[in-house]
């Protein structure tokens, strides 16, 4: 038994030293804003009663939420390089979209796929849930009094896309998803954390935001710390995201009639003469009846 017990000991020993060992690292960083902060733009939400009386100072646009210098729904992520394997279990915690005041909140959020979703309405009355997914599968249903969360399918793929509400349209709200677990939405104060996990080396860290754009910078995470992972984003940024909107469809129209008018001006080119000419212009007409010959006068009757 005290034999048993001493390579019991000398087992945990050498497991603790093999966890001393490895040093795996969060990566955490800060968000800044350069230059005048952008006015955030109030909410009219006059015409839905039930609405305003939850706003009594006036309710803003979420898009750009900026506090001494920091900007808030930032999603930062770990880019995997080609071949670069970023492994990691879906979280069992579900990310949650709460509908309260007439608002998404929160206004951003991120999950991997895979990761449970759950939809809440804080709210005593309707909203609507509409997802504009295209590579996942889109889901958009009602919710018309206070529900603490109707569960979402998983996402399946990778994609960055918009949910609206079609009941209050100023009611938007982004969701990235990920195939690993290396990303983090900054908070008010602009800080954010990445979990750990993530062996020395190299990685391309991404900060998106809706307003202000994607920006790309490599780090190194050596002996369990990284550094260099801040960003800032500029004033003159601003509307540099492109909006997360199905534009399939228009493309499609556009290309549909771009094609249309290249084919008919082919057809017109590939008409023979005699074809094109049939009806003559009135300029010809004119010139036609300018070179005709005089009618002679006839003799008058005597």
């Amino acid at each position: 038994m005290q034999m048993r017990r001493r390579m019991f000991a000398l087992a945990l020993s050498a497991g603790l030293g093999l966890c001393a060992s490895t040093t795996l690292a969060d990566i955490k960083g800060t968000v800044s804003f350069e230059g005048e902060a952008p006015e955030p733009e109030a909410i009219d939400m006059a015409a839905v009663k039930e609405c305003a009386q939850q706003h009594p100072d006036g309710a803003f646009d979420p898009s750009i939420v900026i506090a001494d210098g920091k900007i808030a729904n930032v999603v930062v992520s770990i880019k995997p390089a080609d071949g670069q394997a970023l492994e990691g279990k879906a979280p069992a915690q579900p990310a949650k979209l709460d509908q309260k005041g007439c608002q998404y909140t929160p206004h951003v959020i991120a999950v991997m796929v895979g990761q449970p979703i759950v939809v809440a309405n804080s709210d005593p009355f309707l909203h609507n849930v509409h997802s504009l997914a295209i590579d996942n599968p889109a889901f958009n249903f009602g919710q018309p009094n206070v529900d603490p969360g109707r569960k979402v399918d998983p996402m399946k793929t990778p994609e960055r896309f918009k949910i609206k509400c079609d009941v209050h349209p100023w009611m938007s709200a982004f969701v990235s998803v990920f195939e690993h677990p290396f990303f983090a939405v900054t908070k008010e104060d602009g800080t954010f954390t990445i979990p750990g996990n993530l062996p020395d080396g190299k990685y391309t860290l991404v900060a998106w935001h809706e307003k202000f754009g994607e920006q790309e910078k490599e780090i190194e995470v050596a002996g369990g710390k990284a550094e260099g992972a801040d960003f800032s984003f500029k004033a003159e940024g601003a509307d540099a995201g492109k909006a997360i909107e199905p534009v399939v469809p228009e493309v499609k129209v556009a290309s549909f009639s771009a094609k249309a008018e290249t084919t008919k001006a082919g057809a017109e080119a590939k008409k023979p003469c005699c074809e094109k000419c049939e009806t003559p212009s009135k300029a010809q007409a004119v010139k036609a009846a300018s070179t005709k010959e005089p009618a002679q006068p006839q003799a008058s009757a005597k």
